[in-house]
């Protein structure tokens, strides 16, 4: 099974092409203008904490607050997306032994934040889309374009598109 970072994760939910195109190092992200928002957020909020936790060059914790994983997004748009996301990091710090570790997703321009827990479900849960996503990395050619609304904001677009 190959390695599966974080943002490998969480395009798994979002577009099977994208993740295709991202883990084959096909990157787009440099010339995203959501991407660049998204750093500028990064860089203007939490600054008391320490950022950007590396796990196994697997995963980049935004930050751990008083034992709390915290994840920070720019909007609620794809929140499922980013509670997954965390859900993946508190698989991948269980399988350190960090058992009771909790989870937090912050979108502090729009003033929130939601508990995440990782819970028995969860576990088997990602297990077997770490399966699938194995499945669409061995594919031989990028998967099809899915034609999904956020298709027009992603970095891909020109690629998949023009």
């Amino acid at each position: 099974m190959k390695k599966v970072t974080g943002v490998m994760y969480s395009y798994y939910f979002l577009c099977h092409r994208k993740l295709w195109l991202f883990a084959h190092d096909i990157n787009m992200e440099q010339e995203s203008e959501a991407v660049f928002i998204g750093k500028l957020i990064d860089e203007n909020t939490y600054k008391r904490e320490d950022k950007h936790i590396m796990v196994d060059d697997l995963i980049c914790i935004d930050y751990i607050h008083n034992g709390i994983v915290c994840e920070v997004k720019k909007s609620k748009k794809q929140k499922q997306m980013a509670i997954n996301q965390i859900k993946y990091y508190l698989y991948i710090l269980q399988q350190h032994g960090l058992i009771q570790m909790k989870g937090i997703l912050t979108i502090p321009k729009e003033r929130i934040t939601e508990n995440v827990e990782l819970l028995e479900d969860d576990i088997v849960q990602i297990k077997s889309n770490l399966h699938e996503i194995d499945e669409i990395l061995s594919l031989p050619t990028a998967p099809q374009i899915s034609k999904k609304a956020p298709c027009r904001s992603c970095a891909y677009y020109e690629f998949c598109y023009v």
